[in-house]
């Protein structure tokens, strides 16, 4: 059986073009340019000359459009076909007009805030006409006047906003995948922008620009080099006076830092993109508590033996405090004072250790890249200097290679390094 199809179409009587954010009665441009206008919201808004865009431009965002004529008794036909491709089980036809809707101004301004959907939005224009108003990948304005007979699909997660033109009529067709959900999110909300929907759109239709929390060189977190006295291990150990070590040190030797404030509802928002960047697909909770883990200070010694591991260690501090002790380039201690609301990732093949701090509490998220591997190497076991994973590290982070003379494969590397010469 053959299956009908009704391709988007790339071409047509659509017309859109660079929104121009000016008061169309004096011609002058808003302090607040790129993201609305003081002035009536239903007027053309185009540049002198117009900058026209493309229906193939609006693909490229995700924008999809058929021209479908109503004036065709068989035009349902089509729409039943676009239905059926694309899986849209439910419908409603909606009348805009502002001689029949209370609070039509209101309304109106209501409409044109700038939002994202979690499901896509379609809309059959049957009669009137409309402006939709997509982001571009630069973050500007396009207004796309919808009229009789146009399908206009817009991606989940795309910011958009909508007004009716200076017509203020429109009659629509609203079509869904499933029961009608009409959640605008707002812009303006804190966590939007890192809706899972608006991030999946980014990496579909914006790879290059694919949302990021880039790891911080500043930041709440303190880092000293360690003062190796008789102390117990839960101490300062600081020199006199303290030997700071900042954020940017640390980056040089592999470590990243994250400060996402766990008083935020919406920090677990930001902890989703991290993971979604990296990788990391699996996570448990650790309570490591002076008064509920038995063998508490034993247990703690063994935490503090300096091991490396053959993936990443990635903690996310939700309450309490600790320190990981990580080496330099110098082979020396650095202590990192963490605390609730700091994520730091130390890379496979860096000697470390860790201990709480005198408070003897310490809850953590941690993150895994694949099932959990729990594995530390000791240093003091003979074959740990030659691990593939520890040479890589310091190939990568020391500026050192392992020397590859009479060595039969790399899983027999005894750790003879030389070190890189840049030009």
């Amino acid at each position: 059986m053959t299956i009908l199809t009704l391709p988007s179409q790339l071409s047509g009587p659509l017309q859109a073009w660079r929104f121009n954010p000016t008061d169309e009665a004096s011609k002058t441009i808003h302090p607040a340019a790129l993201y609305s206008t003081r002035c009536d919201q239903r007027e053309l808004h185009q540049f002198v000359p117009n900058k026209p865009v493309s229906i193939n431009e609006l693909a490229k965002l995700g924008v999809l459009y058929w021209n479908i004529d109503v004036s065709n008794p068989a035009y349902l036909e089509k729409v039943e076909t676009v239905c059926a491709e694309r899986s849209y089980k439910n419908r409603d036809v909606i009348n805009i007009r502002k001689d029949t809707l209370p609070n039509y101004d209101q309304k109106i301004k209501t409409f044109f805030e700038e939002h994202i959907h979690e499901d896509e939005e379609i809309r059959f224009i049957l009669e009137g006409s409309g402006y939709f108003d997509v982001r571009d990948s630069n973050d500007e304005w396009i207004r796309v006047a919808a009229k009789a007979s146009d399908m206009i699909i817009l991606p989940a997660g795309m910011y958009h906003r909508f007004t009716l033109d200076s017509n203020n009529f429109i009659k629509a067709m609203r079509l869904f995948k499933e029961d009608p959900m009409w959640t605008p999110l707002n812009r303006e909300l804190p966590t939007t922008n890192a809706n899972k929907f608006r991030l999946d759109y980014i990496k579909q239709f914006y790879p290059r620009k694919a949302a990021t929390i880039l790891p911080q060189l500043t930041g709440p977190v303190v880092a000293w080099r360690f003062n190796p006295t008789d102390e117990d291990q839960r101490e300062l150990h600081q020199f006199s006076p303290n030997e700071l070590v900042s954020l940017e040190e640390l980056a040089k030797i592999g470590v990243l830092y994250w400060n996402i404030d766990v008083n935020d509802p919406s920090y677990i928002d930001k902890v989703e993109t991290i993971c979604s960047e990296r990788e990391y697909k699996n996570r448990d909770v650790i309570n490591i508590r002076k008064d509920t883990l038995p063998n508490y200070e034993q247990k703690l010694k063994t935490f503090f033996e300096e091991h490396m591991h053959e993936d990443e260690e990635i903690r996310f501090i939700l309450d309490g405090s600790g320190y990981f002790d990580v080496r330099d380039k110098k082979d020396s201690w650095v202590r990192i004072a963490c605390k609730a609301s700091d994520m730091i990732i130390l890379p496979a093949g860096m000697y470390h250790r860790f201990t709480l701090d005198m408070n003897n509490y310490l809850k953590a998220m941690r993150l895994f890249k694949e099932d959990p591997k729990w594995t530390p190497l000791n240093r003091e076991t003979p074959d740990t200097d030659s691990n593939k994973f520890r040479l890589q590290y310091l190939q990568e982070f020391h500026g050192v290679v392992p020397n590859l003379n009479k060595r039969s494969s790399e899983d027999d590397l005894d750790g003879s390094a030389t070190k890189i010469t840049k030009s």
